[in-house]
């Protein structure tokens, strides 16, 4: 259930397996979450090791996941580049992100120092940084990906194997017999015998699993972003940046996606609000700031991107111990992750074998103890 990036890779993997797999999704594949994501590949800001350790994991899986594909028009290892304000005004200063930045290097993590007025001669000339000496890490490992892009490539490479069929239909019913799932019922009538689901719709995986009487009850968060889609004349980023007012990446030939973590800490979650004009205008004035290039660029889209993730940050991944064929694949920073829990759940649904970076991420936990 769920067509993004999570449940296209389940599904390719699991019918390189052999498994006859039904993807269903009630809106077009990659449309919904995967298609407003940010869609940034990045380790960067991870609190604890485990948590670094699985993003680091998840990155280094994209560029192996690349490799199976002819071409993989939407992977962009770019790199990213990330700074502070020099007087700290945005929340965080110089001397803490390069604490952080050098705890990423202790932990094996690529971070390449530079001082602004190199980064302006020789990698991002778009942006005048001020003062010339600000610091500034490199961060090569980074990139970003084309969500849509992806999900419709592996969906064609799943349905090229011939085990995979689409359902664009709504699931109102997951049928259980003693405890054991054995079939979906569509909204467009259609019934489907399974020997197992999996539970991939993002911001509506704890609605899906409540109907099976087993609620995510226990650490669920959310997270809303504003996010603009800019198109113009030329191409001003060679990288993904994450400064102190804006991030920024390439997004295609002529445009740029915008959002900042400032203008997302305002928002109400009421998404008609949310898009107005002053929320908007916010954010234009930092990406102008920033990327003075852009005042020649129009709004292309502006969407709100909510999303529903395990408050601890690990995902929620494989089966459910209380319900026989149903497993779960759930996760904060979804696009990050996607091929490494593809490959991960499609082997832990075939063999039962539990890989090791997923051993504390069980369904389990999310449900009230016993």
């Amino acid at each position: 259930m769920g067509s993004g990036v999570i449940g296209s890779c389940v599904s390719l993997f699991l019918a390189q397996r052999g498994v006859r797999v039904h993807c269903v999704d009630r809106g077009r594949p990659g449309g919904l979450t995967t298609d407003v994501s940010f869609a940034r590949l990045s380790a960067y800001q991870q609190p604890t090791y485990r948590r670094f350790e699985l993003s680091h994991a998840g990155i280094i899986e994209h560029a192996h996941f690349a490799g199976l594909f002819d071409s993989a028009p939407w992977w962009h290892p770019t790199g990213s580049l990330a700074w502070a304000a020099a007087d700290g005004r945005c929340g965080v200063s110089t001397r803490s992100f390069v604490e952080e930045a050098e705890r990423l290097r202790s932990w094996g993590y690529r971070v390449i120092w530079h001082d602004a007025a190199k980064v302006g001669r020789e990698l991002e000339p778009a942006i005048p940084f001020s003062p010339a000496q600000t610091p500034v890490a490199q961060l090569p490992e980074e990139g970003w990906i084309d969500g849509p892009r992806m999900v419709s490539s592996v969906l064609d490479a799943a349905k090229s194997i011939g085990e995979l069929t689409l359902s664009n239909a709504d699931v109102q019913e997951i049928e259980l017999r003693g405890g054991q799932v054995t079939a979906l019922r569509l909204d467009n009538g259609e019934r489907l015998e399974v020997d197992a689901v999996v539970n991939a719709a993002g911001p509506q995986a704890p609605a899906v699993a409540a109907t099976l009487g087993s609620p995510m009850v226990r650490g669920i968060a959310d997270r809303s972003s504003l996010v603009l889609d800019l198109a113009g004349d030329g191409d001003p980023l060679r990288h993904v940046l994450r400064g102190a007012e804006l991030h920024a990446r390439p997004a295609g030939p002529g445009r740029v996606r915008v959002r900042s973590e400032q203008v997302d800490a305002v928002l109400t979650g009421k998404t008609e609000s949310d898009l107005g004009r002053d929320n908007v205008e916010n954010l234009l004035d930092r990406a102008y700031r920033t990327i003075p290039a852009l005042k020649a660029f129009t709004i292309e889209r502006k969407r709100i991107g909510t999303a529903v993730f395990p408050a601890d940050g690990l995902p929620s991944v494989g089966p459910l111990s209380t319900v026989s064929g149903y497993y779960e694949a759930f996760a904060n920073s979804g696009v990050i992750l996607a091929p490494l829990i593809g490959r991960a759940l499609a082997t832990q649904i075939t063999t039962g074998e539990v890989p090791s970076l997923l051993r504390d991420c069980s369904p389990d936990r999310l449900r009230v103890a016993a």
